[in-house]
């Protein structure tokens, strides 16, 4: 049985602007409730990263004519953090695998993106 993300591709879009915790949240529809998110303007790999090292739930899209709550946005998104999540440590080395277990960093592959 082969690995289920042996043939996915790395995230070739990865927004490198620098915004708030807040406007990350509002692009990826999600509200942080408890996070490791530090201040200031952050990048997407350091929010991908983030998020998915804290508690968070998804927020409907906003409201569309028929009454059902849609959180395919939401979804896409999570979905997206965790396969930016998965390039960064699988394209760490061992030393930058250990630091990234405790906090975000600027790893050589981040650094090579730009």
């Amino acid at each position: 049985m082969s690995d289920v993300t042996e043939d996915r591709e790395v995230v070739h879009d990865v927004d490198l602007t620098k915004r708030t915790q807040d406007e990350w949240c509002d692009i990826y529809h999600v509200h942080i409730v408890d996070g490791e998110i530090e201040g200031g303007k952050i990048d997407e790999f350091n929010f991908a990263y983030n998020l998915m090292k804290s508690n968070y739930y998804p927020l409907p899209s906003p409201a569309i004519k028929h009454q059902d709550l849609d959180y395919s946005i939401s979804e896409e998104m999570q979905l997206r953090a965790m396969m930016i999540y998965k390039d960064l440590i699988t394209h760490a080395d061992r030393a930058e695998k250990k630091l990234l277990d405790n906090k975000y960093i600027q790893t050589k592959y981040v650094l090579d993106y730009r």
